[in-house]
């Protein structure tokens, strides 16, 4: 009478509650990649490293705006935000990160070339979609559905 469920990422009894436990999985890639299925083992070698290359890219090259307060006015509220800064030069500003660990930082920043970063993401972008196993466009779809 009742079927076996599989993993199922939701909580119980929150039926739209999946989109939300997804956000935070895979953020980089996904909006990078999408939704598509990367089944074999080298798919995984190069979604490994493409995900390390856009982290890089996220915290060391793109500045974000952090919130620095939030102040209701009646029933609307008013957020302020710091000035747009990269997380790498967030760190280096507070005074918990200790000098050696800056001094790491700072050789990360030095080390790293965002030409040949950007051209490293697009090569694995590419290579991943080619190995693709599943075509998500609208007509793969509309294709799938009326042969059936």
């Amino acid at each position: 009478m009742f079927k076996a469920r599989g993993v199922v990422r939701s909580r119980p009894y929150h039926k739209n509650d999946n989109c939300y436990v997804e956000s935070k999985n895979w953020t980089l890639v996904r909006r990078c990649l999408g939704y598509r299925r990367f089944d074999t083992k080298s798919q995984l070698a190069d979604l490994q490293q493409l995900e390390t290359l856009l982290a890089q890219r996220a915290n060391i090259l793109q500045p974000s705006m952090a919130l620095l307060e939030k102040i209701r006015i009646g029933s609307k509220i008013q957020k302020r935000y710091h000035a747009p800064m990269t997380p790498l030069h967030r760190l280096l500003q507070a005074p918990e990160v200790s000098d050696q660990a800056k001094a790491r930082l700072l050789r990360q920043l030095a080390e790293i070339d965002p030409l040949s970063l950007q051209r490293d993401i697009g090569i694995l972008e590419a290579r991943l979609l080619r190995k693709t196993s599943q075509d998500l466009s609208l007509k793969a779809v509309t294709e799938q559905t009326i042969s059936l």
